[in-house]
């Protein structure tokens, strides 16, 4: 038995959270200049890797919560219509995973807007200082809508695709229907 089967919540915990880091990796030079065209402020090439390691963190954390989530609660969404447990567990495990990972977020965005140390623990600690822990969670509210209509969304129109494509592959007619 591997992994996978013995201790499924943490596989998930696990393959999510390193496929979050790697996404990270990828992504971290787009949010940078996505940021800092947002603040309409000035970027260079060397930049680019500004919030690497904030981005590499935010994500492993909130996409290996994500999957950790879904698979934790399969049994609560088999109870409910396909296309319901896909909206209801994409949209609710993405909340519970952005609601946790958010103040790493926050950080990131000070880190790659160029607010001073690129350290995580140095801004959450600069942000604590001057708005509390409720400056580590100024934008929830937006976010988390954000999150649960576009994950939700994503997960129902992913299961609507995949079983018309499953549908559509079945043949016509076979020898079990003669």
């Amino acid at each position: 038995h591997g992994l996978l089967e013995e201790r499924p919540l943490a596989a998930a915990l696990l393959g999510g959270a390193v496929g979050g880091a790697m996404r990270g990796c990828l992504e971290t030079p787009a949010e940078l200049v996505k940021t800092r065209l947002q603040l309409q402020s000035a970027w260079s090439l060397p930049l680019l890797l500004r919030g690497l390691s904030s981005t590499v963190f935010r994500n492993a954390a909130m996409i290996g919560l994500f999957w950790a989530a879904f698979e934790a609660s399969a049994p609560l969404r088999s109870r409910l219509p396909p296309l319901a447990a896909s909206f209801v567990g994409g949209g609710g495990c993405s909340v519970l995973a952005w609601a946790a990972a958010f103040p790493l977020d926050t950080a990131k965005s000070c880190i790659q807007a160029g607010g001073g140390s690129t350290s995580v623990v140095a801004q959450l600690g600069r942000i604590y200082s001057e708005r509390g822990i409720a400056g580590w969670y100024a934008g929830l509210g937006a976010g988390l809508t954000r999150a649960f209509l576009a994950n939700g969304g994503g997960m129902a129109f992913y299961s609507l695709i995949q079983a018309a494509l499953t549908e559509s592959a079945r043949p016509a007619c076979d020898a079990s229907d003669r």
